[in-house]
């Protein structure tokens, strides 16, 4: 997966929130998919509105990746990690491995553009992830949530930030929303689901992305149980 329309707003939106790491890494190395017309005006003029002046110069470069977006909307330098070097990738490993200790604790920022929903193992990915951040780094991820049937393994939904990275690992959630790939709509902010009618299933109209953003706190002991917020009563 790489960055449409909807995605690049929302990094934009959240840039604040990463502007003083120093040490990234993207998950994949992602591409920034723009072939629909009126795309770049429409991005063009959202950043305006942010305050972020741009030509299509500024979100684009010649191999079809991100890394001139991401520092035109104040990014800093993010590497990349695959399973393979095909793509330029600077570290080489297969998520559903445990990565090693060359990978633990090294980065403050990591970006999920979609890959985490490609590993077969997602939870080991997701371990992986908690391993190689640092305390007080940041992890956000934008996978499919609904309306992808066959586009990876997994489709996620709200219990893995709320459950999974807020309750089990003791994250603090600093924003998680849906939204759609192209639409015009608002994202939708999603609270915590836990005690909530069915983990507050919801239904949508049109394929949604699930982007949220959480923060490594410190942790004392082994992680809690990882409880889906259906039974956290039972």
């Amino acid at each position: 997966m790489g960055i449409s329309i909807n995605i690049a707003q929302q990094l934009a939106l959240i840039a604040p929130v990463v502007k003083d790491c120093r040490k990234g890494i993207m998950l994949g190395r992602q591409k920034m998919h723009f072939t629909p017309p009126g795309w770049t005006d429409r991005l063009i003029k959202k950043l305006a509105r942010m305050g972020i002046p741009a030509t299509p110069q500024d979100l684009f470069q010649e191999d079809g990746f991100c890394e001139t977006y991401l520092r035109t909307i104040g990014w800093p330098k993010l590497e990349s990690l695959d399973f393979s070097d095909i793509e330029g990738a600077e570290y080489v490993h297969d998520l559903s491995e445990p990565v090693g200790e060359d990978l633990t604790g090294r980065f403050d920022l990591i970006y999920d553009g979609g890959t985490t929903e490609h590993v077969f193992d997602i939870a080991q990915a997701f371990r992986n992830v908690d391993a190689m951040l640092q305390e007080g780094g940041i992890f956000i991820s934008c996978v499919g949530t609904d309306g992808w049937f066959g586009h990876g393994f997994y489709q996620v939904g709200p219990d893995i930030p709320w459950r999974y990275w807020h309750h089990s690992l003791g994250y603090e959630v600093l924003g998680c929303w849906t939204m759609s790939r192209k639409g015009t709509e608002r994202p939708r902010k999603i609270p915590d689901p836990t005690n909530s009618n069915r983990g507050a299933e919801h239904r949508y109209e049109v394929p949604q992305f699930l982007f949220y953003v959480v923060r490594k706190l410190h942790r004392e002991g082994p992680p809690k149980p990882v409880i889906q917020s259906h039974y956290v009563n039972y």
